[in-house]
C-alpha cells in the first residue's frame, strides 16, 4: 500500500506541472537573487575577427577634448553654495531644481522620478539621450543628496558635476544605445533613491546593460593620488573596468589616469543595480579625502584638474559602451535544457548553441537555477557526499556549443522551476536571452516540461 501511494504521489506531480506548463510565461524578468560565480572558464579567440563588429566612435577623442575644468569648477560651487542639502530639505528640493534646469538646457529629455520608501521621500532626476537601438540602456550615475552637515562638494558634488558635464558634451552625438544620466537622492540615507528607481526599472523589465557610479571623484592630494582611480565591480560587471582600463591606455595623453580595478563595495548607488542582477560598476578616487561627511567637505579641499580627468575617462568609458554594436543578436543564441530523457548519472542537460559562430563567439555569462516552486528556495542536490545547491553561474566564450551536465542526484520529491539566463558581456553586453520551464523531482530524478 505504501508503494502504491507514492507511485500515485509522484503522477500527482506530474498532472499537476502539464496543467501549470501552460500558465506560466516563459520571459518573466530576471530574478533578483544574487548570483555567486564559478571561476572564469574560457577559451582564446582562436582564428576568430570581431574586431569589425564594435562600433567604436571615432568622435571619443573629440568628447574628450570638450571636457572643460572650469565648467566643473562651476558647478561644483554652485552645488557646494546651496550648503548642506540632506534628503527632504529646502535645499536638496533647491539644487534639484538647479539640476532640472541645468539638464534641460541641454539636447535631452529630462523628467523627475519620485519615490517614497522606508518612510522617506524624495525625486531622482533623470535625463535620456534616445538611442539608435531604444531597448538597450546605459546609466551614468550621482547622488546630489549630501550628509546632513557636509556641504557635499566632493561627496557627491564631484560626481554630480561629472554627470552634468558629460550630459552636455554626449547630447550632441549619436549612440546605438540609450543613454541615461541620472541623478539620486536618498543615497546618504542607504541607497533609497536608488533602490527605488532600479527596482521600477526591473518590474518593467528595462534592458540596462550597466551603470557607471561616480561618487567621490575630485579630491586628489599628492601626484601620486592624482594618477590613479579605483574602478569597483563584480565579476559579472568586469567588462565595464575593462572598457575603462582600455580608453585610459588609449587615451592616456589625454586623460592621464590609471584605472585600479577592485572588487564591488556595496556604498553607493551601483549597489542597487547589482541587488536587481544588473551589471554596475563604481568608481571611486584613489585616495578618500579626509574631509568626507564633514563641513569641510568643500571646493577648497578638491583638484579639479583630477576631476576634468575623471570626466574624460567617463565620457570616454560611455560613449563606448553606449557605442556597443556587437555582431551577435538574440536570435543567434539558441537554449535548449532536457530532463530525465539523459542516460544515468546525468539528470538534466543545459545546451547553449551559437547559430552565428564562424561570424564570431559570444561572450557571456550564464545563469542556471532550480527552484522549489512551493518555496522558492534552491533546489539542493546530492552530488557526490555533499549538497549542492542548483544555483550556478559561468563565464564563458562560446565558439559553437556549450554545454553543462551536473553529475549527482536529487534527494527530495518536489515541483520545480527551472531558470537558464544568457548575459552578454564585453563586445557581446547587449546580448540576453532566457530560457525557463517547470519540473519535477520524482523517484531520484529530474523531469522538465513542456517535454512530458
Amino acid at each position: 500500500m505504501k508503494h502504491i501511494k507514492s507511485n500515485m504521489k509522484t503522477v500527482s506531480y506530474f498532472i499537476i506541472i502539464c496543467l501549470l506548463s501552460g500558465m506560466i510565461n516563459t520571459t518573466v524578468a530576471a530574478s533578483t537573487m544574487k548570483q555567486p560565480f564559478f571561476p572564469e572558464q574560457s577559451s582564446p579567440h582562436e582564428g576568430i575577427n570581431n574586431s569589425s563588429c564594435i562600433g567604436q566612435s571615432s568622435d571619443i577623442l573629440q568628447m574628450i577634448q570638450q571636457v572643460n575644468a572650469s565648467i566643473l569648477r562651476a558647478y561644483v560651487q554652485k552645488i557646494q553654495d546651496f550648503g548642506p542639502h540632506p534628503t527632504g530639505s529646502d535645499a536638496c528640493e533647491a539644487l534639484g531644481e538647479y539640476l532640472y534646469d541645468t539638464l534641460s538646457s541641454f539636447q535631452v529629455s529630462v523628467q523627475y522620478d519620485s519615490w517614497h520608501y522606508k518612510l522617506r521621500s524624495g525625486k531622482n532626476i533623470v535625463a535620456s539621450l534616445q538611442g539608435k537601438e531604444s531597448d538597450n540602456i546605459v546609466v551614468v550615475s550621482a547622488h546630489y543628496d549630501s550628509f546632513s552637515v557636509s556641504p557635499g562638494a566632493d561627496d557627491d558634488g564631484s560626481g554630480v558635476a561629472v554627470v552634468l558635464a558629460v550630459a552636455d558634451i554626449m547630447s550632441h552625438y549619436t549612440f546605438n544605445s540609450t543613454v541615461r544620466f541620472v541623478l539620486f537622492s536618498g543615497e546618504e540615507q542607504g541607497l533609497l533613491g536608488s533602490h527605488e528607481y532600479v527596482q521600477n526599472a526591473y518590474r518593467k523589465d528595462e534592458r540596462i546593460l550597466g551603470d557607471l557610479n561616480l561618487d567621490g571623484v575630485g579630491t586628489a592630494v599628492t601626484s601620486d593620488d592624482g594618477s590613479k582611480i579605483k574602478h569597483h565591480a563584480n565579476n559579472q560587471s568586469a567588462w565595464m573596468v575593462d572598457i575603462s582600463k582600455t580608453i585610459a591606455s588609449q587615451y592616456h595623453e589625454e586623460i592621464g589616469l590609471e584605472v585600479i580595478g577592485l572588487p564591488h563595495v556595496t556604498f553607493s548607488d551601483h549597489e542597487s543595480f547589482v541587488k536587481y542582477n544588473y551589471d554596475a560598476s563604481y568608481f571611486l578616487e584613489y585616495n578618500l579625502t579626509t574631509f568626507y561627511h564633514t563641513p569641510e567637505d568643500t571646493i577648497e579641499h578638491m583638484n579639479i584638474t583630477y576631476l576634468a580627468n575623471v570626466c574624460k575617462l567617463t565620457v570616454g568609458t560611455l560613449a563606448t559602451i553606449a557605442e556597443l554594436n556587437p555582431c551577435l543578436s538574440n536570435d543567434d543564441l539558441d537554449v535548449s535544457i532536457k530532463g530525465r530523457a539523459l542516460s544515468h548519472p546525468f539528470q538534466f542537460c543545459v545546451q547553449i548553441e551559437n547559430k552565428k559562430s564562424r561570424i564570431d563567439s559570444a561572450n557571456v555569462t550564464i545563469t542556471i537555477a532550480m527552484k522549489n516552486l512551493r518555496t522558492g528556495q534552491y533546489v539542493l542536490m546530492m552530488i557526490d557526499t555533499q549538497n549542492t545547491t542548483c544555483n550556478w553561474t559561468f563565464t564563458t566564450e562560446i565558439k559553437s556549443l556549450w554545454e553543462f551536465k551536473p553529475m549527482g542526484r536529487p534527494t527530495s520529491n518536489q515541483i520545480i522551476s527551472f531558470d537558464v539566463i544568457v548575459k552578454g558581456i564585453k563586445d557581446d553586453a547587449t546580448l540576453y536571452t532566457r530560457q525557463q520551464t517547470l519540473g519535477v523531482i520524482a523517484a531520484q530524478s529530474v523531469f522538465l516540461f513542456p517535454k512530458c
